[in-house]
């Protein structure tokens, strides 16, 4: 069963880390990735704000989504937007057979 998943993670593994995203498209990304979750949380905070009967600014909402947006790009970036090194892209060995046994006679 091990050996099994192991394939089949590996390939999945292989396959993406095989896929030649360019600049743009990994741009984009970093984009949803920090455009996203900054508007989430700054329409959960206006929520509890509503709920709670406190009244935002719209300053106040726009400052937090800049700042989570701004923190967002600040992590994401290094880690979308890096050169792929070529460790990434050397085959991969198989994982060795966990279920084979030594034969005895």
């Amino acid at each position: 069963m091990r050996s099994a998943t192991t394939a089949v993670i590996s390939s999945a593994d292989t396959a993406v880390r095989g896929a030649d995203w360019g600049p743009s498209a990994r741009f984009i990304g970093l984009a949803i990735a920090s455009i996203a979750p900054a508007l989430f949380w700054c329409l959960v905070v206006q929520l509890i704000a509503y709920w709670s009967g406190i009244s935002l600014s719209p300053m106040a909402v726009g400052a937090l989504f800049v700042t989570i947006a701004a923190f967002l790009f600040a992590i994401c970036a290094p880690l979308m937007l890096r050169s792929s090194s070529a460790k990434d892209h050397a085959p991969r060995t198989a994982a060795p057979d966990l279920s084979s046994r030594p034969v005895s006679r």
